[in-house]
């Protein structure tokens, strides 16, 4: 069962409104064993009781070690900078699964534009409280080398594109869930939260296709490093390997 605690002075409240009633509208669909509560004031924070997850959980971009990341990687570094943007010049991005949205701050660090998509409302709730106190966090901005990535409304690519909002997308990254394989507690919590939260992807070949008939030069797909490529429309074309995952590339042009 999910339950929200909202103040009615908080910053995020509009947005808190919408993600509680997107989900009440989704509710068949969410499957979790945990009874969670979505606190709502300054910042978003999940609570809940687990042995193995723990008490509380919520997305912070101001922590030191993805700080330190965003102030000392770039392109040529990160292997999803390496797969996405490559040799483009301040290219037009989709991340098409948001998620925690880390390597979409690592993509606009790498000098690319950002549009964040994610249609879990928890997720982008989250994502919302993340990038508000990240605004106003004065020294991380600082830190910045290419601002903020810019988070759209609840929902899906497919549902938000075409747009008078949006520029056509010169590559689009998409990092789909599939199921867990193990709960290792070598598994990072993050990421075992996350899987409790969202679930498998049940569309992934789909929209994976979609996302291929609109970019203007290339697809890349996140996969495990030791999964096949997903048979698309399209062959992949190249990959980058990232040790733990592979980036797999599929041109469009």
């Amino acid at each position: 069962m999910i339950s929200f605690q909202i103040a009615n002075d908080s910053p995020l409240y509009e947005q808190a409104l919408k993600a509680k009633s997107a989900l009440e509208k989704a509710l068949a669909s969410f499957k979790s064993d945990l009874d969670i509560v979505v606190k709502v004031s300054d910042e978003v924070q999940l609570e809940f009781e687990s042995k193995t997850l723990g008490s509380n959980f919520q997305i912070d971009f101001t922590k030191d070690k993805l700080a330190w990341r965003l102030a000392h990687g770039g392109k040529n570094s990160e292997p999803v900078c390496k797969a996405v943007i490559g040799k483009l010049t301040n290219p037009i991005v989709f991340d098409a699964t948001a998620g925690l949205g880390r390597e979409s701050l690592i993509l606009q660090s790498g000098k690319a534009q950002v549009y964040m998509f994610e249609r879990n409302p928890i997720i982008w709730l989250m994502l919302n409280s993340a990038l508000y106190k990240a605004q106003n966090n004065q020294e991380f901005l600082a830190q910045l080398k290419n601002g903020l990535p810019k988070l759209m409304p609840l929902g899906t690519i497919k549902d938000q594109y075409p747009s008078d909002n949006l520029p056509a997308p010169d590559v689009i990254y998409y990092d789909p869930m599939f199921p867990q394989r193990t709960k290792s507690a070598l598994v990072k919590k993050d990421m075992r939260v996350f899987h409790e939260l969202i679930g498998a992807d049940t569309d992934v070949l789909e929209y994976a296709n979609f996302l291929c008939t609109i970019a203007k030069h290339h697809v890349v797909v996140k996969r495990p490093a030791n999964e096949d490529p997903l048979e698309l429309n399209k062959r992949r074309s190249s990959f980058i390997d990232g040790k733990a995952c592979r980036f797999d590339c599929y041109y469009t042009s």
